[in-house]
């Protein structure tokens, strides 16, 4: 199941690029309309069915989805897709404009790093200081957030550095060189 998961979470977004321009035409236009709040707050009632709170038939920690019964697996992960849904869309209306060159150069480098990372940081953290220190809820979570994006963001700079070490990034035309020269293209 995993495996069926992480193959369309990644043709996803393959498959969202043929149909691109006409998404952002309806979306557009419907945004322009009195259904978008309308749309939104339906989204967020769905959201909130499709979001199981409950503690009961859950699974293994290594399991996923974390709940053992087949129609809660249906409705979390359904849920999890809607907020996918909305927050990339959201950000891609907001966020896809480059800001700041390094915190851009940063932040894009390093989200395939986090992707592949993050699980076992947040387990090394909640083993090794959450676990022991019997830390609450909302304390545990700032503590994860924090600590976890924060490892991630300072082993990528040194992986990425050491990695810089052994395969230099290569030269773009027109950089500047040195003393105030350009390179130059060759007149052949």
């Amino acid at each position: 199941m995993m495996i069926n998961y992480d193959a369309i979470f990644f043709s996803q977004g393959v498959v969202d690029q043929l149909y691109f321009k006409q998404m952002m035409r309806q979306r557009n236009k419907l945004g322009k309309t009195a259904w978008a709040p309308m749309s939104v707050m339906a989204a967020i009632f769905l959201y909130a069915l499709s979001s199981p709170q409950n503690y009961s038939q859950t699974g293994f920690l290594f399991f996923y989805p974390l709940y053992s019964d087949y129609t809660i697996q249906c409705l979390y992960t359904s849920g999890t897709w809607m907020w996918v849904f909305f927050t990339a869309w959201t950000m891609q209306y907001i966020a896809n404009k480059k800001f700041n060159d390094t915190a851009y150069k940063l932040l894009t480098g390093s989200s395939l790093y986090a992707y592949l990372s993050h699980y076992f940081y947040i387990i090394v953290i909640a083993v090794g200081i959450v676990r022991p220190y019997k830390i609450t809820f909302l304390p545990a979570l700032a503590l994860e957030v924090l600590l976890t994006n924060a490892i991630i963001l300072v082993t990528y700079v040194i992986l990425n550095y050491f990695y810089e070490l052994a395969v230099p990034p290569k030269k773009q035309p027109g950089t500047m060189l040195g003393e105030g020269m350009m390179e130059q293209e060759p007149l052949i």
